[in-house]
């Protein structure tokens, strides 16, 4: 089918001036007349068009009136819209563009100017139709994925497919963006996943993740509209210098033996506190973020004094007994932010976001607690404490060992005491 073109003006003359135009130069076009507003509607309603030619000045209903009834009808919304006319005032040239019309021209017109004109708009109209198509195959691309799937400049979401509609009961892209802005905002702080609180800005955190993809997995956190948590490995790749594409992959519902195999491999099996493994790596994070936030960060190594003598004289059976129960005594007097691990044996570490004198305070609280707590078959046992404080630039290892030698002071000056170095 060839093009079809809607010429409207109340001027016999003016239309049979344009229908010779086109039939001297452009036969491929198909021309169609109307000589007021109210006949063109009537023509739209029935006849596929694809660029109007409207005159401005016309009885009853004029070109303006006509345009903005053409471009609130879901039908004929897109048609491009030329206006013609003798006027050539600042208003009326404002006004053509106001109601969306996307040119103006003034007669008499030059014939050139005005096939140049339409041929550019028609071009324009189907390049607009190709990239609207072409939207609309990603969009089905990336609903075809049953992962989440979303292009965002990190700050907010730009394109989200309908498995995020669906997790998150929204209708669009808009909705989400109105509720969240960045998916990054629902992730779950929580030790062992990903958050905002490991970079220094919100805006960085798709290059962390990019950067970290390099070495490990990086796993996030999301609760459900029903509270659920949900667990999921991010992929993200650089879409264009400042887009990227991600992929998030539920991994919640895995084999209930892989869970306990992830659980197994980050857990002391006897306390079910953090293993030493599991501790490097969250600590790790812990220093990074201490890095941007410029908080304070301080470790404790504590160890049970004498506890041998417990093993010889009670058996192991209740020298274990005896580190389960302290562990519990200590997880209800921490926060749920702060790092709680068994290092080997009967020594633990703990780590806060504290700058030295205040973990040295809350040591010096949990001594006490443990000194006046009744263990059972044991009666009372005490603690040592070896307290130290992160400093910029500081290994993991030399932190400990700072925390090391502060313990084995406590140790050597009587036991049961917290010192710090």
């Amino acid at each position: 089918m060839g093009i079809t073109i809607l010429c409207v003006d109340d001027v016999k003359t003016n239309l049979f001036t344009l229908e010779a135009i086109f039939e001297s130069n452009r036969k491929d076009y198909n021309i169609i007349t109307a000589m007021s507003g109210k006949e063109a509607l009537e023509i739209l309603l029935t006849t596929e068009v694809d660029l109007i030619l409207l005159d401005v000045m016309m009885p009853e209903l004029d070109g303006f009136d006509t345009a903005k009834l053409i471009l609130k009808n879901k039908k004929t919304k897109d048609i491009p819209i030329i206006f013609l006319t003798a006027k050539q005032d600042d208003e009326t040239i404002r006004t053509s563009y106001e109601v969306g019309g996307v040119d103006y021209m003034n007669k008499p017109f030059n014939v050139t100017e005005l096939l140049k004109r339409i041929e550019f708009h028609l071009k324009l109209k189907e390049s607009e139709k190709l990239i609207h198509l072409e939207k609309q195959q990603i969009q089905s691309l990336i609903n075809l994925q049953d992962n989440f799937v979303l292009l965002t400049d990190g700050v907010k979401a730009l394109k989200i497919n309908s498995a995020i509609e669906e997790f998150f009961r929204i209708k669009s892209i808009t909705e989400f963006q109105e509720k969240y802005g960045c998916i990054c905002k629902v992730f779950i702080k929580e030790n062992g996943y990903y958050h905002l609180g490991m970079v220094e800005s919100e805006e960085l955190w798709i290059s962390d993740v990019i950067e970290k993809l390099k070495n490990e997995d990086v796993i996030v956190k999301i609760k459900d509209m029903d509270e659920n948590d949900h667990i999921f490995t991010i992929k993200a790749v650089r879409f264009q210098s400042d887009l990227y594409i991600l992929s998030f992959t539920d991994i919640t519902s895995m084999s209930e033996q892989s869970r306990e195999y992830e659980y197994e491999a980050s857990h002391d099996p006897l306390t079910q506190i953090y293993n030493r493994n599991m501790f490097l790596r969250i600590m790790k994070d812990k220093i990074k973020q201490r890095v941007f936030a410029n908080k304070g960060l301080s470790l404790c190594v504590l160890d049970i004094d004498h506890f041998k003598d417990v093993n010889d004289t009670y058996g192991h059976l209740v020298g274990d007994n005896v580190l389960k129960h302290l562990v519990r005594l200590i997880e209800g007097h921490i926060r749920t932010d702060d790092l709680f691990a068994r290092w080997g044996g009967e020594e633990f570490i703990l780590v806060f976001d504290f700058k030295l004198a205040e973990a040295y305070n809350k040591v010096e609280y949990l001594r006490e607690l443990i000194e006046k707590e009744n263990f059972d078959v044991v009666g009372n046992i005490t603690c040592s404490f070896g307290v130290s404080e992160y400093k910029y630039g500081d290994s993991i290892d030399g932190l400990i060992n700072v925390a090391d030698k502060a313990l084995y002071e406590a140790k050597n000056s009587g036991r049961n005491k917290v010192c710090q170095i």
